[in-house]
């Protein structure tokens, strides 16, 4: 049976800050120039706006610190950074060609401000890309800031973050080193661009006490982590997940561990002897690594799956499941905005199965899965009830994944006394994804970008899109600026938090759906998610079924 893939969205204390007395211009009337306790920063200068890229946030994760917590880096005054060239993206295979690209030496930030810079602190929007945890960049396209910031006048940062197995590799000889836990290391790494944001944003304009902290897919996960994170506590003031909640059942310690012992067999790395292990490990190549056991592409893609480089449950950086948390109240008690797009499961159920499911597919694709739950599957998504077999697939996997979690961390945020918005992204974009609302495609519409291959093809929004992403923008950065995405404006449609009356029952349980025109709505698709509620399975798009304990 094929398994439901999420290959990469994309086919990839320090001192404290010396702000200049203005930002964007010096003596000589240089724009997009700004001074950090680190040194000088040179930016681009966009016309409405400033791209300072390719920033480091930590030492290069190269040598004796690959595998490894990120490091301070070390400052360049009295020399000028020049901050004008895109990064390389993290180490990585591309999904389509398996070939190895990117740089160990990639934990580096883009920032992109107003212009002039703002000269009180303006909304902080800090960025994680998606890309499975394995692909991808701070360059990820769809959400390049610029037209976000020149137009909201927020300042958006996008870090990398390590992937694959240089990110989340396990192995037990790595906890001997330090902090008696391994793998996470990707985490790390976003907490450490938090870190960076704190001590340093100011000098580009932006307020280190109003941080959002935002994402889609793997990146939303990541929110969903950071919030169960105690060490990700304060960083951020609130968070944004899209098309994801970190609310399935995650690879446990000992999962991670088994992964990382196939891993260092596949290199030959196999002492007794753990400090030569790691010695074995570290004096492996890019490629080596990458390549040691590699997912099938795109094309190629096997009924056993892929491998899948994830984050674990490591007792530390994550004390237990997200889940449990959640439900114990044990996160950080930020407001949240989180939601999905109406077709998610669309993306992966047509990467496995790229022609038509018959109706054995779709019954074997279920016992697969969801084993002795399958028949109850199968009772609430009848093939019958759905244009084809493989839309009824794609509706179940999209509610179990994506829906339907969102409802259910919703609820349990909203339990806390917490804010939380929760909306229902369905605006359809005909020349992308046909009259389909894909994962990943509402991604454009809060930063305002025109799509692009390899993800989509190109299009440029219309008229009726920019209306409605100039929306999407107004309810993000407001949401960024105060914690509500709400404005006394009466032209805009208020967006009421998910409220629930004491003693339970059917509640109120209002959303928002985006689309033109946007709207409130109640019980998000509340049959469905009903029938998911009881159940607590792994990702339906990971490497293992989603019943596996």
């Amino acid at each position: 049976m094929r398994r439901f893939l999420v290959l990469s969205t994309c086919v990839t204390a320090v001192a404290a800050v010396m702000v200049m007395s203005t930002h964007s211009t010096d003596a000589q009337g240089q724009t997009c120039l700004t001074v950090t306790s680190h040194g000088s920063v040179q930016g681009l200068d966009h016309g409405a706006s400033c791209a300072f890229l390719g920033i480091p946030f930590a030492a290069p994760p190269v040598a004796g610190l690959r595998w490894k917590a990120p490091q301070p880096v070390s400052p360049w005054t009295p020399n000028l950074l020049s901050a004008t060239t895109a990064p390389l993206s993290c180490p990585q295979l591309n999904a389509v060609t398996g070939v190895t690209m990117g740089n160990e030496d990639c934990l580096k930030l883009n920032v992109w401000t107003p212009n002039p810079l703002p000269s009180s602190g303006a909304p902080v929007i800090v960025w994680l890309h998606p890309g499975a945890f394995a692909n991808a960049s701070a360059g990820f396209a769809p959400q390049n800031g610029e037209v976000l910031a020149a137009s909201t006048g927020a300042v958006i940062v996008a870090p990398n973050y390590r992937l694959g197995p240089f990110g989340f590799l396990a192995h037990a000889a790595l906890a001997t080193e330090e902090r008696g836990v391994a793998g996470n290391y990707g985490l790390l790494d976003q907490r450490a661009a938090l870190v960076w944001v704190r001590d340093h944003i100011s000098a580009f304009g932006g307020d280190p006490n109003n941080v959002t902290l935002g994402g889609q897919s793997a990146g939303a996960h990541s929110v969903g982590l950071h919030l169960v994170s105690p060490a990700s506590l304060g960083l951020f003031h609130r968070a944004i997940m899209q098309s994801g909640s970190a609310s399935f059942r995650w690879r446990s310690m000992s999962d991670g561990q088994a992964q990382a012992a196939e891993f260092a067999a596949a290199l030959g790395c196999t002492s007794a002897d753990s400090t030569a292990v790691l010695v074995c490990l570290r004096g492996k190549s890019r490629e080596q690594v990458l390549l040691a056991t590699p997912p099938p592409l795109f094309e190629q893609l096997s009924e056993t799956g892929r491998t899948q480089w994830t984050p674990v449950v490591d007792g530390v950086e994550i004390p237990d499941q997200p889940r449990h948390l959640f439900e114990a109240g044990a996160f950080s008690h930020v407001p949240v905005i989180l939601g999905a797009n109406r077709d998610e499961g669309w993306t992966f159920v047509n990467r496995s199965f790229p022609s038509a499911v018959t109706a054995d597919q779709y019954a074997a694709a279920l016992d697969s899965e969801f084993g002795a739950d399958a028949s109850a599957v199968m009772a609430t998504y009848p093939a019958d009830a759905f244009a084809s077999p493989k839309d009824a697939l794609a509706a179940a996997v999209g509610d179990a994944e994506y829906v339907c979690e969102a409802r259910r961390v919703a609820r349990l945020i909203e339990m806390t006394g917490t804010p939380v918005f929760v909306y229902l992204f369905g605006h359809e974009v005909a020349p992308v994804a046909g009259n389909r609302v894909v994962h990943g495609l509402e991604v454009n519409f809060v930063f305002g970008n025109n799509y692009a291959p390899p993800l989509f093809p190109n299009y440029a929004l219309g008229q009726a899109d920019l209306e409605l992403a100039h929306t999407i923008a107004g309810y993000w950065t407001r949401f960024a600026m105060t914690g509500s995405p709400n404005t006394d404006d009466p032209t805009i449609v208020h967006w009421p938090a998910v409220t629930r009356p004491q003693g339970g029952g059917r509640g109120v349980d209002k959303y928002l759906t985006l689309q033109r025109p946007v709207q409130q709505a109640n019980r998000l698709s509340e049959s469905q998610c009903d029938f998911w509620e009881p159940y607590y399975f792994r990702s339906i798009s990971g490497a293992v079924p989603a019943a596996a304990n």
